[in-house]
């Protein structure tokens, strides 16, 4: 069976990372592991870069694209102001481009982003619409929070739910598979999932608060993929309480009818933070963050405890459980 989503880090560093152009002083942050986005000076100022695709989801496409490119730029401590687009559409689909684009326009009024530039076509082989979204944002923290920022002993805190866009997916391009075994008026709230994806509020209250020392925002591979890509970035080791996780009812409903872990599903709209456990008290100025775990030395492995005890090790990147079902269907 071929794996699909995020290629694994091996392959990166062997060919992707070992061919990065002409190598430039103003870049502060280049691209590496685990790594939400990237970093350059530009006159006075840092600028932050991100870039990500929308592949996987066919409702709210271009809401997902400034979102979650907006979520990249904001957990590196910037603030998102500029968005790109490239809007690629199946040769039988270009009425989706009207509703692509408004969805664009309003995301990014919301954030008070402009749309600078990008580019639209009608491209064969493809059977739904792609958009490739690029974002860049001004540093509003004093230096960027990168993921790679993490210390052994640091808090492992989190926002929000587990899971929250793949609920969000699996209601929508499973409503089929899940009708009849997850209530109607479950499925229709699952739906609205999407709504909740952003995490440029909470980013940027804990950049402004100096509290973060390492943040992310986990995507594929969901809560546990993204505290596996902060731990590897940080040279870490991470240990996550499942008890300790907070975790949807639509979320809890849906996966235990298809069978999949909320903590592996992807996770767009949950922010990843590493606190220093002595400034853990400036957490109660923070409402709506938990603590789910710790990050630990690199040798005691990343563990994750699941909720009768049992111990789950965690060796590798982690395939998310949304292309794990499309795997299984295909």
């Amino acid at each position: 069976m071929k794996r699909l989503g995020k290629i694994d880090r091996n392959l990166l560093e062997k060919i992707v990372f070992r061919r990065l152009g002409y190598k430039r002083r103003d870049v502060v942050v280049p691209p590496r592991f685990g790594e939400d986005a990237a970093v350059v000076r530009s006159g006075g100022r840092l600028l932050v870069v991100a870039m990500d695709p929308i592949t996987g989801a066919s409702e709210l496409a271009g809401w997902l694209s400034v979102h979650v490119n907006a979520n990249d730029v904001a957990v590196m401590g910037a603030e998102p102001k500029w968005f790109s687009s490239t809007i690629l559409l199946p040769e039988d689909r270009l009425d989706d481009l009207d509703r692509i684009t408004r969805d664009i326009h309003r995301a990014c009024r919301k954030l008070r982003v402009a749309l600078v530039t990008g580019h639209t076509e009608i491209s064969p082989g493809i059977s739904r619409p792609i958009i490739i979204g690029h974002m860049v944002g001004e540093l509003v923290s004093g230096k960027p929070i990168t993921s790679s920022g993490a210390r052994p002993g640091d808090l492992l805190v989190m926002s929000k739910t587990a899971g929250i866009e793949g609920t969000a997916i699996l209601a929508s391009d499973f409503k089929g598979l899940l009708s009849g075994r997850v209530p109607d008026e479950v499925l229709a709230r699952a739906e609205g999932f999407y709504r909740r994806i952003s995490v440029v509020n909470e980013a940027l209250r804990l950049a402004r608060s100096g509290l973060a020392r390492a943040m992310h925002d986990p995507t594929e591979g969901g809560l546990i993929g993204g505290a596996y890509e902060l731990a590897e970035a940080s040279s870490c080791s991470f240990i996550i309480y499942e008890e300790a996780v907070p975790i949807a009812r639509e979320t809890r409903l849906i996966c235990d009818a298809l069978g999949c872990d909320p903590l592996k599903l992807i996770s767009s709209g949950v922010l990843l933070a590493a606190i220093p456990r002595s400034l853990a008290g400036g957490l109660g100025r923070m409402p709506g963050f938990k603590v789910i775990g710790e990050l630990r030395a690199r040798r005691e492995g990343n563990v994750v405890v699941r909720r009768d005890g049992l111990e789950e090790r965690v060796r590798g990147p982690v395939l998310d459980e949304l292309w794990r079902l499309f795997m299984e269907r295909s």
